[in-house]
C-alpha cells in the first residue's frame, strides 16, 4: 500500500492505529488513508469509530480506505458489518464496479463485510463482488470520501484497481 500511494506521488505519515483524530490533523493532511488490517471491525471499532467520524467533519479532507479502513469509514458512516459464513481470501476475485460497468480481478483476505443493506442516505455502494453480491466499495456523494474491500495493491488484475491510489491523489491535489 505505501509503495503504491508513493508511486501516486503521495507524501506518507505512517501514524497509529490508536491515533486520535487531533494526532492526525496535527499534520495538516492534504488526505487521510485508512489501512487494511486483522479483527472483527465491531472491536476495532470501538476506538476507530468515534475518531473517523471526527475526521470526517473535515469537509475538504480525502479519505481512501480498504479492508478493515473500509468496513471501519462504513460503521463511521452509520453502516453495519456482517460475519460472513466463509469470507473471501485470495486472489482471482471479480468485483464489478457499479459505477462503471468494468469488472476487476482482485484479492480479498477477509472475514466480515459491510451490509449493503445499512448503508444510509447519501452513502453508495459502488462495488459489488460477482461471487455472491457482497459488498466491495462505497463513496460519500458529493464528498472526496471512498472506500473498497478488497486489495488493490496486491495487483491479482495485475493493473486493474491502481487508478484507485491515482484517484486519491487527485482528489488530495484539487
Amino acid at each position: 500500500i505505501l509503495r503504491s500511494l508513493a508511486s501516486a506521488g503521495c507524501d506518507i505519515t505512517v501514524l497509529p492505529a490508536t491515533s486520535s483524530a487531533e494526532d492526525v490533523l496535527s499534520h495538516t493532511p492534504d488526505g487521510i488513508f485508512l489501512s487494511n488490517g486483522p479483527g472483527d471491525p465491531a472491536a476495532t471499532g470501538l476506538y476507530a469509530v468515534p475518531m473517523i467520524r471526527r475526521l470526517l467533519e473535515e469537509k475538504k479532507i480525502p479519505i481512501f480506505g480498504i479492508c478493515l479502513g473500509h468496513q471501519m469509514l462504513a460503521l463511521a458512516l452509520g453502516a453495519k458489518t456482517i460475519k460472513m459464513h466463509h469470507g473471501h481470501h485470495g486472489a482471482n476475485h471479480p468485483v464489478k464496479d457499479k459505477e462503471t460497468g468494468k469488472v476487476e480481478i482482485t484479492s480479498m483476505n477477509h472475514g466480515f463485510c459491510v451490509d449493503s443493506q445499512t448503508l444510509p442516505k447519501g452513502v453508495l455502494e459502488t462495488h459489488i463482488s460477482l461471487f455472491d453480491g457482497s459488498n466491495c466499495g462505497i463513496r460519500l456523494e458529493g464528498r472526496p470520501v471512498f472506500s473498497v474491500q478488497y486489495h488493490p495493491e496486491a495487483s491479482p488484475g495485475p493493473q486493474d484497481s491502481n487508478y484507485l491510489f491515482e484517484k486519491f491523489a487527485d482528489l488530495m491535489a484539487l
